[in-house]
Formats: structure tokens, C-alpha cells, sequence
């Protein structure tokens, strides 16, 4: 039986051997025969341990979150004494940015699962309800200082952290705008307009 130890070796060999194979070729372009030959294992083994490349995408993703969000945090117990309105567009403004850097690992995640798995996995996951923890803080703060438009915050958070889609930021993509012009107009067209004085940028 293998160690503990080896098993976390193993489980750091594919996520290595994957990141290396996404770099090279694309996310879609890579299967998970490859992965799996290109690491030295069998495809059982790999499936034991990540049931589908959208997994993989996940769990190499999760690191990069965690230091997002500890971005995050350092930032907004910075930045107390910043209008609310500024605070909020400067969050939404980097999450669809980072949103814009893993545009094509999230569309993995998000074509692999049908839609109420994915509904489901978006709405009850950390990142998720860590994210619309603090901006409905930050909009019953500005609700309380009387510098945002009447509006229900947790009905309004949750639609701020829904709306950056992949599916939708790839098709801007396409389109032709770039990453800090999507986040510009998102944050003109859904935080700039909540609050009785839009914040300057």
C-alpha cells in the first residue's frame, strides 16, 4: 500500500506533468492519455486521482486563488479609510482580470459538467462565497453611509460575482477588447453605477 508521502509525490507529479503539458499545448488541446504517459502511469491511476482534466484544471487553479484572495484581503484592510465605491470597482476590477488570465482552463471546467453540477459546484465553493462575503460587506457599508443606490445586498452581491463569465469574456475576447478594457466596462456598467457619486479610476 502506498505511503503517504508517495501518494502526494504522485498527486504532485501529475499536476506538474499537467501544467507543463497546458503551457506547451493549450488546456483543450491535452488529454488526459497524455498526461497520463507523459507522467510514467497508467490512465487508472490518473482517473483514481482526478476523475477529468476540468479536476486538474481546478486543483492547479486553487493555489493561484489562495494567493488572489490573500491579495485581497491585504488589500481591503488597507484600504479602510477609501471611499466604498472606489474599494468595490478596485475588487471587481481584479477578479475579472484574473478571471481574463485563466479564461481557458475555466471554460474546461465549466463545457466538462452539465449545468446544474456546475451551478451547484459555483454557488456552495469557497472561493465563490468568500468573494460575495465581502463585497455585500463592502455594499451594506456604503448602504449605511448612504453613497449607494437602494438595493438588497446580498441579492446584489451575488449577482456581481455571477456576472464576469468565462463564456462571456471570451466572446468580448474575440471581439477584439482586451482584459483591462473588459474589466473597465464591467466595472462602469455594474459598480460604478450602484453608488450616487461614481468613483473616478
Amino acid at each position: 500500500m502506498a505511503s503517504k508521502k508517495e501518494n502526494d509525490e504522485l498527486g504532485q507529479k501529475i499536476l506538474n506533468t499537467a501544467q507543463a503539458l497546458f503551457n506547451r499545448y493549450g488546456v483543450e488541446e491535452v488529454s488526459m492519455h497524455q498526461v497520463a504517459k507523459t507522467a510514467g502511469i497508467g490512465q487508472g491511476t490518473l482517473y483514481r486521482r482526478y476523475p477529468s482534466k476540468s479536476k486538474i484544471c481546478l486543483t492547479l487553479m486553487e493555489a493561484k486563488i489562495d494567493r488572489f484572495f490573500q491579495d485581497l484581503d491585504d488589500y481591503l484592510r488597507s484600504s479602510g479609510e477609501e471611499p466604498v465605491a472606489l474599494r468595490l470597482r478596485t475588487v471587481m476590477y481584479r477578479v475579472v482580470l484574473l478571471i481574463n488570465e485563466d479564461l481557458e482552463w475555466l471554460r474546461v471546467v465549466l463545457t466538462s459538467e452539465r449545468l446544474e453540477e456546475s451551478k451547484n459546484n459555483l454557488c456552495t465553493n469557497s472561493p465563490f462565497n468568500y468573494l460575495q462575503m465581502q463585497i455585500k460587506s463592502l455594499l451594506e457599508h456604503a448602504s449605511e453611509q448612504g453613497s449607494i443606490k437602494p438595493l438588497d445586498p446580498a441579492f446584489t452581491s451575488l449577482l456581481l460575482v455571477t456576472l464576469p463569465r468565462a463564456d462571456v469574456i471570451l466572446y468580448l475576447r474575440d471581439m477584439g477588447y482586451d482584459a483591462e478594457q473588459i474589466a473597465e466596462q464591467y466595472c462602469r456598467s455594474f459598480v460604478d453605477t450602484l453608488f450616487i457619486d461614481s468613483p473616478e479610476k
